[in-house]
């Protein structure tokens, strides 16, 4: 298996835990990547999977990163930061 089928394998789980908490989720076919946002009008949110294969990664500024092993938990926040985020006047933190 490609790292490229692990790393969609990996993002179709948090994909499904993002859908169960809400968030609009979609899947770049360019690339291993998901785009979530709070809500259609919301600027995107990119996530892909670091180049050691270990953590999900968002919000490029800061490397917000969350264990691979742990979707359910990458999803809540992921999650907790689009809302937050949507919030405070659509800058991003």
């Amino acid at each position: 298996m490609t790292s490229d089928n692990r790393n969609l394998g990996i993002l179709v789980e948090l994909c499904r835990e993002l859908i169960k908490l809400g968030v609009n989720v979609g899947l770049s076919d360019a690339r291993p990547a998901l785009s979530v946002r709070g809500d259609l009008i919301s600027k995107k949110v990119w996530i892909e999977i670091d180049q050691s294969g270990e953590s999900f990664v968002w919000r490029r500024n800061d490397q917000a990163r969350h264990s691979v092993g742990d979707p359910a938990g990458a999803a809540a926040k992921i999650a907790e930061y689009v809302k937050g985020r949507d919030i405070d006047s659509g800058e991003t933190r």
